[in-house]
């Protein structure tokens, strides 16, 4: 640290108070100022603007009011440091007044240039500091203004947050720590004011940091007031323009209860209770799901191998196993195995093989039994849909658009009420759902520009677009990418097997043709689940629709994109495009799962009337697969699955159907034509106010494939098919020799 240009000093007021100052430069750098401060740890950062005049006494007793029980409140909840202008005047000395009936409890750093006031103990004549503060810094400057390139510096500086955390790349016995670096949240709150104030506030709109105007306090907070009352005409004044087209400016009149103040800071600042609740709601059912969709398809895996294994197992039993001495067609019994294992040891080795062809499907029958009692692949779909509809909801709210531009807090908490009740009517009741920590942060880390969105601040257009649009359509298009390749593999994997079982026919070994059978059988069992092939058009359908909107946002001008209607568009379509790929998908499953089960269903009949009829040695029966009971309760469970879907599916289009915008393009508001009608603009709201969790392929953990059901039915039934099949081989090339 360079503390060569810091000069240090403490002043004491008449007031008993004593005050840390720091006098600085341009060149110094904000990180020296903070640390010769010895600012406390703190969760936001909250500048005050404003006038620095003797201000009326009506408006006076009103503001007064306002900074002691509604900012100072605020930024004591929120945690929050406070830095203004620091002189004993306007509402700079109303801050230092409010914050010291409240105790002290928050710091209070004044920033002023040095030849604009007059330190204690010195007899220069200025503007006097404020006794009330905690810390100053004085900047080099002799004009008021002078000090504004060290105050935004300071806030900015204030508001990134840089911890040391374990690295992940630590080896074992030598940790190493990594920075990390969090932004933390920021406000602008101005009142009254003139031409300094002005500059103020249109450097903090062009820092997008968001900005509380004190309506009714006069000055430029007035003027800002009045010129957004009306924005389809653009002020004169180009600042000004600027200020009411690009400022995130939320509004609060003098007149007002002081309490509304204070929760309008506490929710601009993140710590909206309301949406930290939806965020811990979000982490909490996305953990879930992420834990279920793991052990689901760990489950299915393990189906599908055993399935193969128990192929390849039966043919090598089949060719190499002992043969009964009596009968040289029959394989020896487990008993005569058993009994043999002295004279060859190698007889213990085939009398394991022999009992593990019988333990197999019972123990795939087992697997198939669990996996439709517990339900993880259903309870995993659910989970997510829920999940990835209370995001949804999340983002429009933060976005002020659609249903969320008055009493935004209400409509969030009855959405994301109605979603969790829909939920918790599913099958996903019959599980307990662990508790998200806490610790770990909130909102929890997305995909979303690398965790840099910190899931609260308020979203302008551009950020929303960078945020929530390009993140899905680069993630369309990576997956796209990954999913072409899987396609292009699978299929080449499939015909090289194929190829293969057709040389090993050739060749007079057709009992190896059984086992290229069933991979082949498995390779096609996963395509069908996975639904490779036309999702992997769906990705390309979803992020040519988002592209679309994307060029038709881009295409507008300036002034047509700050208009109400059309930020509207831009998420209404946004968002419709994700839920119609969503909705695409879900459909694709539900197809491919009835399909699947109805041909499980003829295969197992058919099999099982087989194994009646088969006579020879002792090979595996598919007897051993689940019940006939048992596929029927399969079946009734994934048609209850299917219709709570399509219910969802139901629920979710509303009365309106979705369609992409390049079949049905936003309309385009222009500043010089009428906006959305009412009743346009009602309907909208109903269909949305309807929407109801949905699985979303956007929004499944993203980095991750996503998990495929296989059922074990037809992997028993399959090891009965092929144990048939070689034993009617073998035994007609016995009787040809």
């Amino acid at each position: 640290m360079n503390t060569d240009t810091l000069n240090k000093r403490t002043f004491d007021f008449a007031n008993g108070n004593q005050a840390t100052a720091v006098f600085a430069n341009s060149k110094t750098k904000s990180e020296d100022i903070i640390s010769e401060l010895g600012i406390a740890d703190h969760k936001a950062v909250i500048l005050i603007v404003g006038g620095a005049d003797d201000l009326e006494q009506k408006s006076k007793d009103k503001l007064t009011q306002l900074f002691s029980r509604g900012i100072a409140r605020g930024a004591i909840e929120g945690v929050a440091v406070l830095v203004d202008g620091g002189t004993k005047a306007g509402v700079m000395e109303l801050m230092g007044e409010g914050v010291s009936a409240r105790g002290n409890k928050t710091a209070l750093i004044g920033v002023a240039p040095a030849g604009k006031i007059s330190v204690p103990g010195d007899s220069a004549k200025g503007t006097p500091l404020d006794p009330n503060h905690s810390h100053f810094v004085i900047a080099e400057g002799s004009d008021w203004g002078s000090e504004t390139g060290i105050m935004f510096n300071l806030v900015k500086a204030l508001t990134l947050k840089i911890t040391e955390v374990p690295s992940a790349n630590s080896k074992q016995g030598k940790k190493t720590e990594e920075r990390k670096e969090t932004t933390l949240p920021s406000l602008v709150i101005v009142a009254g004011g003139g031409d300094v104030t002005k500059k103020e506030i249109l450097r903090a709109v062009r820092q997008n940091m968001r900005i509380i105007v004190v309506e009714e306090s006069g000055g430029f907070a007035d003027e800002i007031a009045k010129a957004s009352k009306n924005k389809e005409v653009a002020p004169d004044d180009p600042l000004l323009a600027e200020i009411i087209s690009d400022g995130d400016l939320h509004y609060h009149k003098l007149s007002s209860s002081v309490k509304g103040i204070e929760r309008l800071i506490i929710r601009e600042l993140g710590v909206d209770k309301v949406l930290m609740q939806a965020w811990e709601t979000f982490a909490m059912y996305d953990q879930n799901a992420n834990e279920q969709q793991k052990f689901f398809g760990r489950l299915q895996m393990v189906i599908l191998l055993l399935g193969v294994i128990g192929t390849a197992l039966v043919i090598i039993q089949q060719i190499w196993g002992p043969k009964d001495a009596s009968a040289s067609t029959n394989l020896m019994s487990a008993t005569d195995l058993w009994k043999g294992r002295g004279a060859n040891p190698f007889y213990f080795y085939w009398w394991m093989l022999h009992n593990s062809l019988i333990v197999m499907p019972i123990l795939l029958s087992v697997l198939v039994t669990a996996a439709a009692r517990f339900k993880q692949g259903s309870k995993w779909l659910l989970l997510r849909a829920a999940a990835e509809s209370i995001k949804r909801e999340i983002f429009r709210y933060r976005t002020r658009s659609m249903y969320y531009k008055e009493i935004a807090e209400q409509q969030l908490a009855l959405k994301i009420e109605d979603i969790t009740r829909r939920t918790m009517r599913t099958e996903v009741n019959t599980s307990s759902l662990k508790p998200y920590d806490v610790s770990k942060g909130l909102p929890p880390r997305m995909d979303a520009s690398h965790g840099q969105d910190d899931g609260i601040s308020y979203l302008v257009p551009d950020r929303y677009i960078e945020l929530r649009l390009d993140d899905q359509l680069s993630f369309f298009r990576t997956k796209a990418v990954k999913l072409e390749k899987q396609l292009k593999m699978l299929y080449w994997s499939t015909f090289l097997v194929g190829g293969l079982g057709s040389y090993l026919a050739a060749v007079n070994m057709q009992v190896w043709v059984a086992l290229t059978t069933t991979v082949v059988a498995a390779f096609g069992t996963y395509l069908g689940y996975r639904q490779v092939e036309n999702t992997l058009i769906k990705y390309n359908q979803a992020a040519t629709d988002l592209a679309n909107v994307k060029a038709w946002w881009n295409a507008l001008s300036a002034e047509d994109q700050s208009l109400s209607a059309n930020i509207d568009s831009l998420v209404s379509h946004t968002e419709q495009v994700l839920q119609t790929e969503l909705d695409g998908w879900i459909q694709q499953m539900q197809n491919s799962l009835a399909e699947l089960r109805e041909d499980q269903k003829k295969k197992y009949e058919k099999d099982t009337e087989a194994s009646a009829n088969k006579q020879e040695g002792p090979t595996v029966s598919p007897t051993a697969a689940p019940p006939v009971k048992q596929v029927a309760d399969e079946e009734k469970d994934g048609e209850d699955v299917n219709d709570k879907a399509e219910i969802n599916n139901d629920v979710a289009d509303g009365a309106v159907e979705t369609e992409p915008p390049n079949e049905d393009k936003p309309e385009v508001v222009s500043s010089t034509t009428t906006a959305t009608t009412d009743a346009e603009q009602t309907g909208n709201e109903a269909a949305e106010d309807d929407v109801e969790p949905q699985p979303s392929f956007e929004d499944k953990p993203k980095n991750k494939e996503d998990e495929i059901e296989i059922s074990a039915t037809s992997s028993a039934a399959l090891i009965g098919e092929i144990e048939e099949t070689i034993t009617d081989e073998n035994s007609s090339k016995l009787e040809k020799v």
